[in-house]
């Protein structure tokens, strides 16, 4: 008996040690175990942080392998480890990083609309995508010159914000642009060499390139007589100047042979010599690649020549002259200045003609920029005051530019042929797009910002030394968007799957932070018809002197 109760009693003690044993295993694996980990979202993470001492055959028993560090979310897991013990823990994937960016220095004149805020930061990187961006403060309103940080902030989708301080060169110009060598004209019965901006210059103390247009509209060029013409010269603080110069008409008297005298309207065209002209404008036109050198010519063309409407026919070069020496003429004068100026810089360009013509027809240019061609028209529209420029078929889709396509080469955007719309739709504005909050299988990626590659600085120069100026110019600076490397997630082990619940966002929806060689025609070319009075585009601007 006694035997018998020593046995039990041993067994007892043997069970109660075993028990003893078990539970202080349980409760050291559950000590050594982290049920939940909290990553920075961009962060990766391993089987190891979720111990404390992390077991020689721990692992994940869910596939982590669709789990997406840069998004923020909640995932439930199981891990093994111990050789017996299999547990549920929690992944938290939070964003409390603000996004990155640089400033954009902005020189502006008093008086100017101030740029949006997207303007004036770039270089921007958030992982959960940009969700918006604005002046700390409002809208800068500036009375005075100077220079001024103002705070412009960045915000995530999560809320997380960055304020950047921007510089802003404000300049306080209220001084005209000086004329000189303004001087009495005289003009007989052929004008056709009749520059009214010869020896004419014009200086301002901030604008290296102030805008000087004539106004000879009072000016009856067939009847005898005294007239005068009114310079104008505007800076881009808006400042103007007006300088008057007389101008004597004299009209040869009729003839037994002519029957009349004098003419009953202004031809184009003469004897001057467009090319020269050409080269002296686009000596001030240089800049440090073939796309801003383009853009410095068709900006030029849509400032300083104004629409007015032409009787008569006009070779390519007659149409360049006018434009050059009168500052004024109809679409192919334009056309004309503006391929002029390009052949100077030895960009690749050719004319397009809008087809099917069946009252008015219209002229612009194919411009060759980054390898690919592109629609640019330097006319002036009452409908589209700016400058058609690097338009694709899609963005000059109107109905002034209708053409076809097949007998052009391939355009940016991939167009060989072209359908016109009934829609007018110019040139358009890049709206922000919404973007959802994000999700286990919908990552927002900051989409980066098309920026023109400077090209080769050509080789074809005019015969004046090209210089570079510095312009003050609103335009917004490209913003190419950064990258990232993202470290991957562990190999998965098993095929359990793991429970995701994505983190809820009281933040608003995020705004992603986002403008072949051809043979060149001939003014000989006999595909090209000559502009003629009823080829005019009627409803072209004539612009305001």
């Amino acid at each position: 008996m006694y035997k018998l109760l020593g046995k039990i009693g041993a067994f007892i003690y043997c069970a109660a040690i075993i028990a003893a044993s078990v539970y202080f295993t349980i409760r050291d694996a559950d000590k050594n175990l982290i049920r939940e980990v909290t990553i920075e979202a961009g962060n990766g993470f391993h089987i190891s942080d979720f111990f404390v001492d992390c077991p020689e055959d721990a692992r994940f028993e869910s596939d982590i392998s669709g789990i997406d560090t840069n998004i923020p979310a909640v995932y439930k897991l199981k891990v093994f480890y111990g050789e017996a013990f299999e547990k549920d823990v929690t992944l938290r994937i939070e964003d409390h990083t603000a996004p990155v960016g640089v400033a954009i220095p902005q020189q502006f004149y008093c008086g100017w609309k101030m740029p949006e805020a997207s303007d004036c930061v770039g270089y921007l990187y958030d992982l959960s995508g940009i969700a918006k961006i604005e002046y700390r403060d409002g809208v800068p309103n500036f009375t005075g010159g100077g220079v001024f940080d103002v705070a412009v902030v960045v915000t995530d989708v999560y809320g997380n914000s960055k304020e950047i301080m921007v510089p802003f060169t404000m300049i306080d110009d209220h001084q005209a642009p000086v004329i000189k060598g303004v001087h009495d004209l005289e003009v007989g019965e052929d004008i056709h060499d009749l520059d009214l901006f010869a020896g004419i210059t014009v200086t301002d103390d901030y604008d290296d390139d102030p805008v000087l247009k004539v106004d000879d509209s009072h000016v009856n060029y067939t009847k005898d007589g005294e007239y005068y013409i009114i310079y104008s010269a505007i800076d881009k603080a808006g400042n103007i100047r007006t300088v008057k110069a007389k101008i004597t008409v004299t009209i040869e008297a009729p003839t037994e042979e002519t029957g009349e005298g004098g003419r009953g309207y202004i031809t184009a065209g003469g004897g001057g010599d467009p090319y020269s002209l050409a080269s002296s404008v686009m000596s001030g036109l240089w800049r440090g690649s073939d796309v801003e050198t383009a853009r410095a010519i068709f900006n030029w063309v849509h400032s300083n020549i104004y629409y007015m409407n032409v009787r008569g026919s006009m070779t390519y070069e007659s149409a360049a002259y006018l434009g050059f020496s009168r500052r004024a003429g109809d679409c192919y004068v334009f056309y004309s200045c503006a391929k002029m100026l390009l052949d100077c810089a030895g960009i690749p360009n050719m004319m397009v003609k809008r087809y099917p013509v069946t009252t008015n027809g219209h002229y612009w240019n194919l411009v060759k920029l980054n390898g690919e061609w592109y629609h640019c028209d330097a006319t002036k529209f009452m409908n589209h005051p700016g400058v058609y420029f690097m338009c694709t078929d899609d963005q000059i889709n109107d109905s002034f530019h209708q053409y076809n396509g097949s007998l052009y080469p391939m355009r940016a955007g991939g167009s060989k042929y072209y359908k016109p719309s009934d829609t007018p739709t110019p040139t358009p504005t890049n709206t922000p797009t919404a973007t959802p909050v994000p999700s286990v299988t919908n990552t927002p990626v900051p989409t980066a910002t098309n920026t023109p590659t400077p090209t080769v600085k050509p080789t074809v120069k005019p015969t004046v030394t090209p210089t570079v100026k510095p312009t003050v110019t609103n335009t917004p600076t490209p913003k190419p968007t950064m990258g990232v490397t993202v470290t991957p997630s562990a190999t998965p082990t098993s095929t359990v799957a793991p429970t995701v619940t994505t983190v809820p966002s009281d933040t608003p929806a995020p705004t992603p932070v986002t403008p072949t060689d051809a043979p060149e025609p001939t003014a000989a070319d006999t595909d090209t018809p000559t502009p003629t009075p009823e080829s005019v585009e009627e409803n072209e601007q004539k612009s305001n002197e």
